[in-house]
């Protein structure tokens, strides 16, 4: 089997987005539930900004794994 040997800068964002990522998919949970129990428009959006936030971190993710291999 071929072995690759990776980067501690490539593991380090790999772990560093991953966790923004997360971060912003919990709180993306918490504020649509906030929104749809306060029928709050302000928190629909800014579940929004959560969303777009969580997704640009895992995409970020998957490069770094990719350009630090």
């Amino acid at each position: 089997m071929a072995e690759t040997e990776s980067s501690d800068l490539g593991k380090g964002l790999v772990v560093t987005f991953s966790v923004l990522g997360a971060l912003g998919a919990l709180a993306m949970g918490g504020s649509s539930f906030l929104a749809f129990a306060n029928h709050d428009d302000t928190l629909q959006l800014l579940s929004g900004v959560f969303l777009t936030v969580a997704l640009l971190a895992s995409g970020i993710a998957v490069a770094a794994v990719h350009l630090y291999d």
